[in-house]
């Protein structure tokens, strides 16, 4: 009972802060089971986190649905576009030694926490469509629940093949995608922070749950067994409170949180990885 209640409350508190960030929560629980389960194959803590993120997504990607946040459009097909790729992902983490993907994995994280301080960028002012067309932009335009209106242009097409590649990294690493997209769509895509926090947890729900699968047929998530339903009942929880939470909360210290709780799981991380790899 007590191992029950201690995974429902990491389930819950990962969950809320994955989906408040648009992350699905998987950042934090692949480490913290890494750190938990030293002697685990990655493999398995890769399978278990990606089921957990999987559970927070759906929870996450309903509660934006509800608040019209994401994009849907763009969103299913940079899921599609990563699909292949996660499915890869899978198969390579089994072949990764347990030292080497801690390292791997902290220094990632790290260097995600890094790029962040900048804060993000100014939105895309243009005057006409013509424009937008000569810069290869698409012009969205967003109205949520509440009224608020998001006009932008962002670099559509560019997202499509970078998603591959994050669609391979978040599977590889067992963290869903959310910390590796929406950086990405909020510098390098120029999409508005709320609009890619709730966009990033329904392409997390697409891109997890292909892994998940692919993780089944493998057989890596049988060894987890006892700790995913406290988890995922946790993720369910945690994810709509996070998007509860996300329309009250400024960009700005969304992404300080983010940058802060990154940092110190990454180098205790980086840690371990070190400390296994020399003894």
């Amino acid at each position: 009972m007590l191992e029950f209640l201690q995974f429902f409350l990491i389930g819950i508190s990962v969950s809320t802060f994955g989906s408040l960030v648009g992350a699905g929560g998987g950042f934090i629980l692949t480490p913290v089971l890494l750190l938990l389960f030293p002697s685990h194959n990655s493999e398995i803590i890769a399978a278990t986190s990606l089921f957990v993120v999987a559970t927070n997504s759906i929870s996450g990607t309903t509660a934006y649905l509800r608040l019209k946040r994401i994009d849907v459009k763009t969103g299913l097909i940079y899921g599609l576009a990563a699909f292949p790729f996660a499915i890869l992902g899978t198969i390579l983490t089994a072949k990764t030694d347990r030292s080497f993907y801690d390292l791997f994995l902290g220094t990632s994280l790290l260097l995600l926490c890094l790029s962040l301080f900048q804060g993000p960028p100014k939105p895309i002012a243009l005057n006409s469509e013509e424009q937008a067309n000569k810069k290869n932009l698409k012009e969205k335009r967003i109205v949520t629940r509440n009224g608020k209106e998001y006009h932008y242009f962002f670099y559509f097409k560019r997202g499509i093949w970078v998603s591959s590649g994050l669609g391979f990294l978040a599977s590889f690493f067992g963290i869903g995608g959310g910390p590796l997209y929406v950086p990405t769509m909020i510098r390098f895509l120029r999409i508005p922070v709320h609009i890619a926090t709730a966009t990033s947890q329904f392409i997390c729900f697409l891109a997890s749950t292909t892994a998940v699968i692919a993780h089944t047929f493998q057989g890596n998530s049988k060894t987890m067994v006892g700790i995913l339903i406290p988890l995922a009942i946790g993720a369910v929880l945690g994810g709509q409170i996070g998007a509860r939470i996300s329309e009250k909360v400024k960009s700005d210290m969304i992404t300080k949180i983010f940058i802060i709780l990154l940092g110190i799981i990454a180098c205790r991380l980086l840690y371990q990885g070190i400390n296994s790899f020399y003894n």
